[in-house]
């Protein structure tokens, strides 16, 4: 009876860990099949001749321009509309898009505007041939051509997209071949890139601390979720080392799935990732009421499994971020250490918080029961909430309203 009843909590422990990596395989198969020719986001990518000559080729949804729409992948309704325009029509169009894009794009030179630039939209005959790639296509988009001369003397540039294109990235590339890219929000004007070429360790140093920066704050304070499913698993360790040991093995899992992610080997939509995290909340959590335990295989193998999962969310931070090109590896790890930190600096406030309350005799139990049972309840209505914006009749694409 007694081996019957400490092998059930076993059992249990290692469903909830098959079902933590059969959620992993899904998300990753349904995943698959990404579509290139979408663009997710626009790129702007600028070479440097020498001579301080700047060659802009922004990359974009064409169609959508041209109809005077937002920013996505043209459908078969906006081919259609395009299909009707004759190329007198589209042309008209496009040079109406260079003048937006001489008033709305900002190239500066040493923080000064560059008021002569020279703005060639594609012919007809290219914006039609895109509007017919398929949207799996690895074909690049037929770019928007910017020419520019920047001053002489002019040390370093930087570049501002119009907000309507949205999220993007600015490539920048040397006359000796070398790369610098960064991300762009709405609107935001670049970093500055300087026309003698990047320096490679003050730069790496600058990558590293802001991709340390990043991961710290993509749990505190930014991360919520991440940050509840840490609190989660404290309530049911003993001890720092226990603890520490869960929430390393937690970050091992996470660095796995996220940098197969970030470096593009697998894709998992967020339509099952982001519930999928929120239900592991609840599950930490109920693991959690059974009280502090040694922490054993198990245990640790079904912390694993969520890691897994959470790794595929943390892939979307670095997505918005961009990974700097040629030192991917580096801003990985910096961007995983920046998460362990933040991590283990949550778990040693729990614990302390729990001494604290002991030392003023209040029974540490008596604060985790309660602290878990709210995690498990947030956990669970978080995931309700997120299958309904995703699943839901309102949800975009499923027929609803977008």
């Amino acid at each position: 009876m007694d081996f019957a009843m400490t092998t059930q909590p076993a059992r249990a422990g290692r469903r909830l860990l098959a079902l933590a990596v059969l959620a992993v395989l899904l998300t990753l198969m349904a995943g698959r099949g990404g579509q290139a020719h979408d663009l997710p986001h626009a790129l702007a990518e600028v070479r440097i001749a020498p001579g301080g000559t700047l060659d802009v080729a922004l990359r974009v949804h064409l169609t959508p321009m041209i109809l005077g729409a937002p920013q996505a992948a043209p459908d078969e309704a906006a081919a259609g509309r395009l299909a009707a325009l004759s190329d007198a029509e589209i042309a008209a169009r496009g040079a109406a898009v260079e003048r937006q894009l001489a008033e709305m794009l900002t190239l500066r030179a040493d923080r000064r505007v560059i008021e002569d630039l020279t703005i060639s939209f594609p012919s007809p005959a290219d914006v039609r041939a895109e509007a017919l790639t398929p949207r799996g296509s690895p074909q690049p988009s037929a770019p928007i051509r910017i020419a520019a001369r920047t001053p002489p003397g002019t040390v370093a540039i930087d570049i501002a997209l119009p907000p309507s294109l949205g999220p993007a990235f600015v490539s920048v590339r040397y006359p000796d071949g070398r790369t610098v890219t960064a991300p762009l929000t709405d609107g935001q004007q670049s970093p500055a890139f300087r026309l003698a070429g990047p320096r490679p360790w003050l730069d790496a140093a600058q990558e590293a601390l802001r991709f340390l920066r990043l991961g710290f704050g993509h749990i505190v304070p930014g991360g919520p979720d991440h940050l509840l499913f840490i609190i989660a698993l404290a309530m049911g360790a003993p001890r720092f080392g226990p603890l520490a040991r869960l929430v390393t093995t937690f970050t091992v899992a996470h660095s796995i799935t996220l940098s197969l992610a970030a470096l593009g080997f697998v894709a998992a939509p967020a339509a099952l990732v982001e519930p999928a995290i929120t239900l592991s909340i609840a599950l930490a959590a109920l693991m959690s009421l059974r009280g502090p335990e040694a922490v054993g295989w198990g245990r640790l193998a079904l912390v694993f499994g969520f890691g897994l999962l959470h790794g595929l969310g943390f892939a979307a931070a670095l997505r918005d971020a961009g990974l700097p090109r040629g030192a991917e590896v580096a801003a990985l790890a910096a961007f995983n250490i920046g998460v362990e930190v933040a991590q283990l600096a949550v778990i040693a406030t729990v614990v302390v918080a729990l001494r604290l309350a002991a030392r003023v005799s209040l029974d540490p139990q008596r604060l985790r029961r309660p602290v878990a049972l709210g995690a498990a309840l947030i956990g669970v209505v978080w995931t309700a909430h997120r299958i309904v914006i995703e699943f839901g009749p309102a949800a975009p694409g499923l027929g609803g309203t977008p």
